[in-house]
C-alpha cells in the first residue's frame, strides 16, 4: 500500500472519529486503519451489573482501501 493510499485512510478515519466524539463515543483502541470506540451510558456503573448490553456500547470502525468507512458492534469486554 502506498504512504498516499494509508494517509487518505488515516484522514476518513480521523474524520469518522471526530464525527462520532461528538455523538459521545471515546476511542478505546486505534492503528493507522482501525479503532475500537466505545460510548457508555451515563447510568454505566448502575446498568453493567443489571443490564450488562445496556451499559456501553462498542464499534469497531474500519477503513478500507477506497477510503469507506464501516463500523461493526465489538463484543463487549470481558473480566
Amino acid at each position: 500500500m502506498s504512504g498516499q493510499a494509508a494517509d487518505a485512510r488515516s484522514v476518513a478515519l480521523d474524520a469518522y472519529l471526530a464525527r462520532r466524539a461528538g455523538h459521545g463515543f471515546r476511542v478505546e483502541t486505534r492503528s493507522g486503519i482501525q479503532a475500537v470506540i466505545v460510548r457508555r451510558h451515563p447510568l454505566h456503573f448502575v446498568l453493567r451489573r443489571f443490564a450488562p448490553a445496556r451499559a456501553e456500547q462498542r464499534l469497531v470502525v474500519s477503513v478500507d482501501q477506497h477510503g469507506a468507512v464501516t463500523s461493526l458492534a465489538a463484543e463487549p469486554v470481558r473480566w
